[in-house]
């Protein structure tokens, strides 16, 4: 069986094109903005992170009083493959837990529109807080403890 050039490129095209739909329609391919905000009471150290994933060390800030440190990505194609986590410490405390994977994409993050999720922490002095939309405020519930 003889198959010409142009017919390998238009399947491959149609391959290339239903992956798009298919990631498309599922929120794949969906940038993310996860948002962090340091909520701890007045007049304490400030909150030091450091966020990173498999590909991407965000490296190491310091937030004082109602600062908010964000970044943005574009999820992998393949499913549960993105993973960010960070490692905070305040006063005595430190703790590594995770900011944004597959279970917090799929659950928890915010649709902005067809393009865009938001997740929302607030780390406060007894954990760590998850609203899922900044408009109309999101309405925080306590993921983790120090």
């Amino acid at each position: 069986m003889i198959i010409n050039f142009n017919s390998k490129f238009l399947f491959l095209s149609l391959i290339f094109l239903l992956n798009l739909i298919f990631a498309r329609s599922f929120g794949i391919s969906s940038r993310f903005n996860v948002y962090i905000t340091n909520n701890l009471p007045n007049d304490t150290n400030p909150l030091t992170l450091h966020c990173k994933s498999g590909d991407d060390d965000l490296g190491q800030r310091v937030l004082h009083k109602n600062e908010e440190y964000s970044f943005s990505f574009r999820r992998k194609i393949i499913i549960g493959s993105t993973l960010y986590f960070c490692h905070f410490w305040w006063e005595q405390k430190d703790k590594s837990i995770d900011v944004f994977n597959n279970h917090i994409a799929e659950k928890d993050c915010g649709r902005v529109n067809p393009d865009l999720m938001e997740c929302y922490w607030k780390v406060q002095e007894d954990g760590f807080y998850f609203g899922a939309h900044r408009y109309p405020p999101p309405e925080y519930w306590k993921k983790e403890s120090w």
